[in-house]
């Protein structure tokens, strides 16, 4: 269907000062052009077909689409089109980052033109994993709301869209024409972009006649009825407005404040931001009017200024501490406050009869089977180390990738170079990273270092285990090092550490005081007026849990099996021991030092870009001293290089990126691709500067260590 793209104009628009700047804001960016792809192949990872879609479109009770379901599949792109143009086509979501998936009536075990092969028995769980609707056949991520009361209003709410964890955390590569997806690991989407292309849909819908006749017939095909066009342009119209008018208060906060948004682009989001924002400010929007019942709320909303890339989630149920900044100790809590963050429903404004305080959309006995389903048995129920493994979602295999390309010499591994790069692992990457998650030859030669012995001699030796037991339950003790150690970005780590929200007196929230009386965490006062962040959201999320409980008269056995053994507290690593004189004596006050955690490296060739905040495109760039670091690529494809291990580089430095594609500065705050590097010649590492972990590696040296890390 001929169609004229008005994103086109938008690029050089934006060139021109003033009113062509207003009209570049009107158009949609630039998506990149659709790959081609001849077939796909989801890499087998421990789950069965049917637990991969279960994942991949099972709803967490949340609302990200900010219009009802059935208007979602009525809209059309924002395009100039001759015919109808939908929105939920495959292709053009493909543009924005996501995987097509099948609609539920075509699913089966083995739908081989969406690469689902029924290649294992998959997680033994508690639960069997149903086939969740998907009757439209949206992409991986997409999952439906079934309409219900809102507890903020107590209006009846239609059908919505919400994201899953799936649709940020479901990778896909793409070689010679091939999608090799896996899940658990880093997806491309913009979801940015998304919510642009949402407000600027409606909004072509209203301006153009012909579109929203269209609009109307398509959704009374979708409903099996005639509909009201009248009042439905009536609800269009709201709806725009309540959109723009947001955006143009938010765009105003950050006005006064003299700040803009960072661009998340492809494969990044300022997650935490934007929970905060969504938690501590949208929630508190009086649903009918837009206005605050508190002006100080406004302080609460923080720009985009630390986006980070989608982590890999496999092994994370094993992690003792979670997110990148080492911050979460309880599961429940992480995924919940997730949950709140890409747009739950929760009464946060005032308690009515059946709709108390923190009454939610959430679905926890869904977010809590999530957990199980990545988590698996705990792996010390064998006796014997050699036994132990992961048995949830296992990280993808470089080898049932190459397998997928016999003869391609791209995909060989050199054994021979992955023995010296095993020692040069052994050498470099140890005493953060830890053993290998599964390499019976690393443990045959370092028995005492393996990442399954319960202590490691090293640590051993600075009090630190290497897995600890709560409840029954064996957690990894990650690595942790203080922020000016490892010398990366630390825009992620601030927002922990310094991010401050006011709570209203009718929410009933001390949150150092609810903490510690609920858990135990003994956590040190705050002479702060404004609570930390952190803690607020977890004394929501508590509460939210709490509620859910109470609402669906969960038992104490259920809600413990929830919970798990771990409490709902802040990392004590954190704590620098700070003192202040308070009521007229000196007292431990709450201090925070900002952290990063270091995880196992199993699956790591398959999460470019590399370093928290994506920065740097490749494993073999990641190797080099961090001056000779790309300053800028291109993100967005996912063309993948399996010879240096990562996204396809520019050519050339100064090289424009494809249309569409996010072109990444590292001179940007929140970008910097600095730290965690190897250089110099010191070979004592306590001896080198910040953000510096070793010596600089020779050529040769790099493509050993490269290729052992292909194997893990």
């Amino acid at each position: 269907m001929a169609y004229f793209a008005p994103e086109k104009l938008r690029d050089a628009a934006l060139k021109v000062k003033n009113d062509a700047n207003l009209v570049a804001q009107l158009l949609p960016a630039t998506l990149p052009a659709p790959s081609k792809i001849d077939s796909a192949y989801w890499l087998p990872q421990n789950w069965s077909a049917r637990q991969r879609y279960w994942f991949h479109h099972t709803s967490q009770g949340t609302a990200t689409i900010p219009v009802p379901y059935k208007w979602f599949l009525a809209l059309e792109r924002p395009e100039l089109s001759v015919g109808y143009t939908s929105l939920t086509d495959n292709e053009y979501l493909r543009r924005l980052g996501f995987i097509p998936s099948p609609s539920t009536k075509d699913f089966d075990a083995s739908s081989p033109a969406y690469g689902y092969q029924d290649d294992a028995k998959g997680v033994s769980s508690t639960w069997t994993a149903t086939t969740p609707e998907n009757a439209n056949g949206l992409p991986v991520g997409f999952a439906i709301l079934k309409g219900g009361v809102d507890p903020t209003t107590g209006a009846f709410y239609e059908d919505q869209i919400g994201l899953t964890c799936a649709a940020c955390h479901t990778g896909h590569l793409e070689y010679k024409n091939v999608s090799i997806r896996y899940d658990g690991g880093p997806a491309m989407v913009n979801l940015g972009e998304v919510e642009r292309v949402i407000g600027l849909s409606i909004g072509y819908t209203l301006i153009l006649p012909w579109r929203f006749d269209r609009f109307a017939d398509r959704l009374e095909s979708i409903e099996g009825r005639s509909v009201d066009r009248g009042k439905l342009r009536r609800d269009l119209e709201l709806a725009l407005q309540k959109i723009k008018k947001q955006k143009a208060a938010n765009d105003s906060l950050l006005t006064k404040q003299g700040v803009t948004n960072l661009d998340e682009g492809f494969g990044r989001l300022d997650a935490l931001n934007r929970i905060g924002n969504q938690v501590f400010y949208t929630n508190f929007l009086d649903p009918a009017t837009g206005e605050l019942p508190d002006p100080l709320l406004k302080g609460n909303f923080a720009r985009n200024d630390a986006p980070v890339s989608f982590p890999p989630i496999w092994d994370t149920p094993y992690f003792l501490w979670a997110q990148y900044d080492a911050s979460v100790l309880n599961e429940l809590v992480r995924n919940s406050g997730e949950a709140l963050g890409v747009s739950a429903k929760i009464n946060m404004r005032a308690p009515a009869p059946g709709r108390p305080l923190f009454e939610s959309s959430i679905h926890l006995s869904d977010i809590a089977r999530f957990e199980e389903l990545l988590r698996g048995t705990d792996p010390f129920s064998s006796a014997e180390a050699s036994s132990r493994k992961f048995n949830g979602l296992v990280a993808p295999r470089w080898k049932d990738a190459q397998d997928r390309f016999r003869g391609d010499p791209a995909w060989a591994i050199d054994e021979k170079l992955v023995e010296k790069g095993r020692d040069l692992y052994r050498s470099h990457c140890f005493e953060c990273h830890r053993g290998p998650v599964n390499d019976p030859a690393f443990d045959a030669k370092w028995p005492d270092d393996s990442f399954w012995k319960p202590e490691n001699p090293d640590r051993s030796a600075k009090g630190e285990k290497n897995w600890v037991e709560i409840g029954g339950r064996h957690y990894f003790n990650v690595a942790q090092l203080p922020v000016n150690v490892i010398g990366t970005d630390r825009q992620q780590s601030n927002v922990l550490m310094t991010r401050r929200v006011h709570l209203p007196a009718s929410l009933g929230l001390d949150p150092i005081d609810d903490l510690n009386k609920a858990w135990g965490c003994g956590l040190p006062a705050d002479p702060a007026p404004n609570p930390l962040f952190v803690l607020a959201l977890m004394d929501v999320v508590g509460k939210t849990i709490d509620q859910w409980n109470l609402a669906n008269n969960s038992s104490e056995n259920s809600k413990q099996q929830m919970w798990g053994p771990r409490k709902n507290c802040q990392n004590p690593r954190a704590y620098i021991g700070a003192r202040a004189r308070r009521n007229g004596k000196d007292q431990d006050v709450l201090a925070l030092e900002p952290q990063y955690r270091a995880r196992p490296l199993d699956g790591v060739w398959a999460i470019a870009p590399y370093l928290h905040n994506g920065s740097v495109p490749t494993l073999k760039d990641m190797l080099l001293p961090q001056g000779r670091r790309p300053s800028s690529f291109c993100v967005g494809s996912r063309k993948f290089d399996p010879v240096d291990v990562g996204l396809v580089a520019k050519v050339r430095a100064n090289d424009a990126c494809a249309a569409g594609l996010t072109d990444f500065d590292v001179s940007l705050l929140g970008n910097s691709n600095r730290g965690h590097s190897f250089e110099g010649k010191e070979t004592d590492i306590t001896k080198l500067p910040p953000g510096v972990i070793g010596p600089e590696l020779t050529d040769a040296e790099r493509r050993a260590l490269l290729e052992y890390l292909k194997t893990l």
